[in-house]
């Protein structure tokens, strides 16, 4: 049991040897050697309560323990106070007053008259304002004899910095910066925690140890690939786009987030790591989920394992990664997200690699959050449970074939040649239905007609765009038409692809990859109702340059529902 302050050297008359003389020498009544009085606490910064001023005159304190086995008087004893390097020291030396053994004292900033319940003893404004920003030192003297000294940093207003309590107060553990933790259970004054006078309540961070249950472990850190990224909310609509933005994480294995940092390669600022005295633990095959805030109003009603400050949704190179000190444990960036729906990995791809293939992600599809709005608005997403299958959808670059993605092959120049087209149909309205271009595969392997560019001499440029590829075999033709239904083209056979700009009598025809050309056709003008052919004998992309090399469909050169002569998909036959 801790003695009463102030306990007396006789009691009924008696003289308890360890009381030690009555005499000081080194400048304290009391003699004391080095480690007899331990410094324990700091509170530096006062945290002021709502609409109250923010002065610490009279409000900041320090601890010191008597670790002797007998009380100590203090008079005497020279109190400082200066930045962690000892310069701007200021001093005050005690008057009278007893410690008994193992108890703690509080001394404070204030009046001898004007002293807060919490503190013992007043040194009034003798040490200027305890230094907060890039910490400071104090220490505690009889005349050349250090009695103990602490340093300190890392102060937040409103909360003391305490030794450890996980062993009892010594003059050599408080030397020590990572012995020391910031107070947050204990509220000694409204909105100010510390223990005063009392035995402190927290256990400072073990760098690679956490607290499971009250008891301190090694934590269990990921390795590459351990934690993979699962879904991110880039545009969040239903709630503020900054503090509702999220990201998700699959846990592979047992592992502890501690030390784990959230971040962006693609910026500037240090990551935001994780920092925990209790353990966060992932078991293997569970969902978590970061977030901009942990307010659940602010946030669409998530339950954060932690929160991080940058944006994920930038102008430009937009992308989420985790870190472990140097080390990349997941990383995924992306180009396009939708506003209101989380990207999310379909589940048949959850590992560090497969989420790199932007075709493994698709809209959120499940309502998570809808907001109270007048016209209310809801976020798709699954954040913290496993996300639903994706219907492949094709990314910039790639298509599908029979459902599994794959780049797009691209035609060389030469090898796609413009063979014939139907530029002047015959019947009212015919332009806008039964208008057709013919090409031709000349080279040795299959190409696609994904991403691919047509344009009529004066018309604007049309992208081919499917998710699905659009393969031309080697020799084989391909059909671009207004429309894929018999039913409104006249009867065409199958149309690999379609083309809204009339080509209106035009007598050039253009298909492109971009800047680059990969066929000019120049046929000349069109009969009415008679497509031009290229003649069987000059099918290449440099005699279809020339209208001479075209003619136009014979009589017999019949097809579909319609009046119109052709042969589309099939050889020319006109000379």
């Amino acid at each position: 049991m801790r003695l009463a302050l102030g306990l007396a050297c006789t009691l009924a008359g008696l003289t308890f040897a360890a009381c030690g003389p009555s005499g000081g020498g080194s400048g304290c009544k009391d003699k004391m050697i080095a480690g007899d009085l331990v410094i324990t606490e700091v509170f530096a910064d006062y945290q002021a309560p709502a609409g109250g001023t923010g002065a610490d005159a009279g409000k900041e304190w320090f601890e010191v323990y008597n670790s002797t086995d007998h009380p100590i008087d203090l008079k005497g004893l020279t109190l400082v106070s200066s930045r962690p390097d000892g310069s701007k020291s200021n001093s005050h030396e005690m008057t009278e007053i007893t410690i008994a053994p193992g108890q703690f004292m509080t001394l404070g900033n204030a009046t001898s008259d004007l002293l807060p319940p919490y503190v013992d003893y007043g040194y009034s404004a003798d040490l200027g304002d305890l230094f907060n920003a890039d910490g400071g030192k104090l220490a505690l003297k009889c005349t050349d004899t250090e009695i103990d000294s602490a340093s300190y940093d890392g102060v937040k207003a409103g909360h003391s910095r305490e030794l450890t309590s996980g062993q009892p107060p010594d003059y050599t553990i408080n030397d020590m910066l990572g012995n020391w933790c910031q107070a947050n259970d204990t509220e000694f004054d409204p909105g100010n925690f510390g223990t005063p006078g009392q035995d402190n309540d927290c256990t400072p961070v073990v760098l690679g140890q956490c607290s499971d249950g009250g008891t301190m472990r090694d934590a269990v850190p990921p390795s590459t690939g351990d934690l993979v990224i699962t879904e991110i909310m880039p545009k969040p609509s239903a709630n503020s786009a900054t503090t509702a933005q999220w990201f998700e994480v699959l846990a592979k294995k047992d592992l502890d987030l501690n030390g784990v940092g959230l971040d962006r390669a693609n910026d500037t600022a240090s990551p935001t790591v994780i920092s925990s005295t209790s353990c966060i633990h992932m078991a293997a095959g569970s969902y978590g989920v970061f977030a901009r805030s942990a307010d659940m109003a602010a946030n669409g009603n998530l339950t954060p394992l932690a929160t991080f400050a940058f944006s994920i949704n930038p102008s430009a190179t937009p992308d989420v990664q985790l870190v472990y000190g140097a080390t990349v444990i997941d990383a995924v960036s992306w180009t396009t997200s939708t506003t209101g729906k989380s990207l999310s990995l379909d589940p048949d791809f959850t590992d560090a690699s497969s989420n790199d293939v932007p075709s493994n992600y698709c809209d959120g599809q499940t309502i998570y959050y809808t907001n109270t709005a007048t016209t209310p608005k809801s976020d798709l997403g699954t954040p913290g449970a496993a996300n639903e299958q994706c219907t492949a959808v094709a990314q910039p670059g790639m298509c599908l074939d029979a459902g599994t993605p794959r780049p797009i092959v691209k035609p060389t120049v030469g090898q796609l040649v413009i063979t014939e087209a139907l530029a002047n149909p015959a019947g009212t309205g015919g332009d806008a239905m039964f208008e057709w271009v013919e090409l031709l595969n000349t080279g040795a392997a299959a190409f696609d007609l994904n991403e691919l560019s047509v344009k009529a001499t004066s018309g604007s440029p049309y992208q081919i765009l499917s998710s699905d590829c659009i393969s031309v075999p080697a020799a084989a033709y391909a059909l671009l038409a207004h429309s894929a239904d018999p039913l409104v083209n006249g009867g065409l056979p199958v149309v690999d692809a379609t083309f809204p700009s009339s080509i209106n009598l035009a007598t050039a025809f253009t298909v492109s990859d971009g800047a680059t050309v990969i066929d000019t056709a120049t046929w000349g003008t069109a009969s009415d109702g008679k497509s031009r052919e290229l003649q069987p004998a000059m099918l290449t992309s440099v005699a279809n340059d020339t209208s001479t090399n075209f003619c136009s469909a014979l009589a017999a050169q019949t097809y579909g529902a319609t009046a119109n002569l052709g042969t589309p998909k099939a050889l020319n036959a006109c000379q």
